[in-house]
């Protein structure tokens, strides 16, 4: 397979899961070249750190406005079906991105508008794809199926910031975003051909009548606030944290590009180092959850985070800097699949759009504000490794707070090991 994944691994999950898989890294890889592609795109035209940030914030900005319907969406319909449509319009709407970068007109506004759209059907989708997870493979498959999910993601993330920079020398930004468009539009086929119908929610299986959907978000938020405290301590984690952490990724093209006078093909070496971590980040995840909690892991992994993004600042060479890059966003995989683990086995398979996309909202909510405020910092300081010291002292701080949340309680570990 193109990912690096042992064909017979996959083959044990079933064909269903197989194809949710090639749906997902064919998807990711044309993600990783429009990352790439459109900061340095308005890095171009604005020479603006602050400009270049909001890029970041338009892509996480509908998240806080669309998570929560998405959650009732993905809890109310086949979501498989979801999935078709939302690979669709995502095909249409990167289409009519690169229309724009092909017609010359040199408007950063439409290029944030068209971005603005696109980021739109990512919050509809998400809910419905990790809802999707558990319907097609066997509970004490859950480690296993999400570390795939992950390190097949992240092997497209190695390679496609590499293609990207040699997409941006050599054919200009329009080709890179036309081979987004194109791995949408072969995602929606991979949907397609899966079989298997993913499960109804619990009171359409019971024959019930919907409900409000105002009553049914409630559900959710009554769910994580009273009945599984640990997911939302754990989504209050994760939303510091990557206030922490996006200071620094929101502004890392330009701190590359700026302070290290790194060419794109360079800045593509950077990022497919942090795919690099990543994969390896994932390929661990299996044997971790055999010895510790989730909640546990998540908790070591943000301080050793922390601690990983102030070492940042002494380094300069690209070499360097991207075995650090590397491991940071290794931790950070081990960080997602133990809480993608957590909230599959620990939320009814009614209600789990709803909480996936509850405590995902929780957790994201902060990274548009980190984007703005990172790039309003630089432009006002000029001191990137202040910005990075900072995210890294915050992120490590979070992670020491959270020993003694409920995410680290014995009864909350206890339920996401043993269901």
């Amino acid at each position: 397979m193109a990912t690096g994944v042992r064909v017979p691994v996959v083959r044990r999950l079933g064909a269903p899961y197989a194809l949710l898989l090639a749906a997902f890294v064919v998807s990711g890889l044309g993600n990783w070249i429009y990352r790439l592609a459109l900061p340095l795109l308005v890095f171009e035209l604005t020479g603006s750190a602050l400009n270049t940030a909001v890029v970041y914030a338009l892509e996480y900005a509908p998240l806080l406005m669309l998570s929560l319907p998405g959650g009732v969406i993905a809890d109310r319909f086949e979501r498989r079906r979801i999935l078709v449509v939302g690979d669709l319009a995502a095909t249409v709407l990167a289409g009519v991105l690169a229309l724009i970068v092909a017609s010359g007109v040199s408007s950063v506004p439409l290029v944030y508008g068209a971005a603005f759209l696109l980021a739109c059907v990512e919050p509809l989708y998400y809910p419905a794809f990790q809802g999707m997870v558990p319907d097609l493979v066997r509970d004490k498959n859950l480690e296993r199926a999400n570390a795939l999910m992950q390190m097949g993601d992240n092997v497209m993330s190695l390679v496609g910031p590499a293609v990207a920079g040699v997409l941006i020398a050599a054919l200009g930004y329009e080709g890179a975003i036309w081979a987004d468009a194109g791995t949408f539009a072969v995602s929606a086929l991979a949907m397609l051909a899966i079989r298997t119908r993913s499960k109804p929610a619990a009171g359409e299986e019971a024959g019930q009548e919907r409900r409000n959907p105002l009553r049914e978000v409630r559900d959710a938020l009554v769910h994580i606030t009273r009945d599984n405290r640990p997911l939302l301590s754990g989504a209050i984690l994760f939303a510091f944290a990557n206030l922490g952490t996006w200071l620094v990724q929101a502004n890392f093209v330009y701190y590359l590009s700026d302070y290290h006078a790194m060419s794109p093909t360079l800045i593509g070496v950077v990022f497919a180092a942090q795919g690099a971590g990543a994969v390896l980040g994932a390929a661990v995840c299996p044997w971790l959850s055999r010895r510790f909690p989730p909640g546990r892991v998540i908790i070591v992994g943000t301080v050793l985070a922390g601690v990983g993004i102030v070492l940042l600042i002494p380094l300069r060479g690209v070499v360097s800097i991207s075995v650090l890059w590397a491991l940071i966003h290794g931790i950070g995989t081990v960080n997602m699949v133990s809480w993608f683990v957590l909230r599959q086995r620990t939320v009814p398979a009614g209600l789990l759009g709803r909480v996936v996309a509850a405590t995902r909202m929780i957790a994201f909510m902060s990274i548009p504000v980190a984007s703005v405020l990172g790039g309003v910092l630089e432009q006002h300081w000029h001191n990137m490794y202040l910005i990075i010291g900072i995210a890294g002292v915050l992120r490590f701080g979070v992670g020491v707070v959270a020993l003694s949340s409920p995410l680290n309680s014995s009864a909350g570990l206890r339920n996401s090991v043993d269901l």
